[in-house]
């Protein structure tokens, strides 16, 4: 397709043709952008220069925020054979192969105390998930034997209340709550102090400072929500690693097809081979995140070929666990401002 080289003349590299088919069979059944983008599984720098390149060659129209297919971009479409985006996720679990009714009294909880969370900040790089997310993220941990009886961190990913969640489920041995953001921090241990959670604690933390040998080799799973670029990445899942007692331990994070493509994701998995962890499960969409407050001052509202902003959930991140081998990694170095720049992939801070 000649539009992969319009888009590469754009100064974006890691296209090719499936990247066009995908936002291609997106169009076939929605108008909105920011679906589009959902749907075609791209950062949204991808799909919105795709798009532009559509438009250039009349293939698409842009009218009242809306993408609509001319009758020339239905000839292509029946000319490359592009059948429609489809979903088949199970309704029940909504794709994550976890219903988060299946502990519906843990649910019920967790909700009506999170109601009250702190809203997210650009300031952190912030980005809340669904309560359902959160407790079938707690669910899965359990599922995988990485709570019962376990020491547990959660490191710089509160955002989200996965640490206070994990605290009202219970069953772990112990459980630390780390974060920058003193909101957080405060909203647990009021929650912590008001129900009397035991073996739970929550702190402020930067992560850029290395840890002290009270954090090193103390715990037996993590958790963190690493910001993508690929030095972001490795910094945030060698504090992770840093943490972990022996070989066996686990860690869980999540990772976008939203801010990074599969490239990185390639360069991701890579890292983690190389220090030493295997990955035993990667749950595509598992992570559905809330519409933030801040989303006209992101690049992703600069870059994107409409002003209209998200209505509906259209960032998802997969849900990773990772496992350490016999003689894995750990290092302790500080963390630098510049890992957490954007760069042409990631737009949402």
């Amino acid at each position: 397709m000649e539009i992969v080289k319009e888009v590469q003349a754009q100064g974006i590299q890691n296209i090719y043709r499936r990247n066009v088919e995908r936002v291609l069979a997106a169009l076939q059944v929605t108008t909105d952008f920011w679906k589009v983008v959902d749907y075609s599984d791209l950062p949204v720098p991808y799909a919105s220069a795709i798009i532009r390149a559509l438009a250039e060659r009349g293939l698409v129209k842009i009218e009242n925020d809306e993408i609509l297919l001319t009758e020339k971009g239905w000839e292509v479409i029946r000319e490359y054979n592009i059948g429609p985006y489809k979903d088949f996720s199970c309704e029940a679990c909504q794709g994550r192969g976890v219903p988060f009714y299946k502990n519906i009294e843990f649910y019920r909880t967790f909700v009506e105390i999170a109601k009250d969370r702190p809203e997210p900040v650009q300031q952190f790089d912030q980005g809340a998930v669904t309560p359902e997310t959160t407790v079938s993220r707690v669910l899965h941990m359990d599922m995988r034997g990485d709570i019962e009886g376990k020491e547990i961190i959660v490191m710089g990913a509160e955002d989200d209340l996965t640490g206070l969640a994990i605290a009202l489920y219970g069953g772990y041995k112990r459980l630390l709550i780390i974060d920058i953001d003193e909101r957080l921090i405060e909203f647990d241990n009021k929650i912590i102090k008001e129900l009397g959670l035991k073996n739970v604690e929550a702190r402020v933390h930067d992560l850029r400072n290395p840890y002290t040998d009270e954090f090193l080799g103390k715990f037996d799973v993590f958790v963190t929500d690493p910001p993508e670029t690929f030095a972001a990445f490795k910094a945030f899942i060698a504090r992770g690693i840093a943490t972990i007692k022996d070989h066996g331990g686990a860690g869980y994070f999540g990772l976008t097809l939203r801010d990074s493509s599969i490239f990185r994701w390639q360069k991701f998995q890579k890292e983690l081979l190389r220090i030493g962890a295997v990955i035993t499960d990667i749950i595509q969409d598992f992570n559905d995140y809330m519409n933030w407050g801040y989303h006209e001052e992101t690049k992703a509202a600069q870059v994107a070929p409409v002003k209209k902003a998200p209505q509906d959930i259209w960032y998802r991140s997969a849900w990773y666990r990772i496992e350490l081998l016999p003689g894995f990694e750990r290092t302790n170095e500080p963390i630098s401002d510049e890992v957490f720049y954007l760069d042409e992939e990631g737009s949402t801070t």
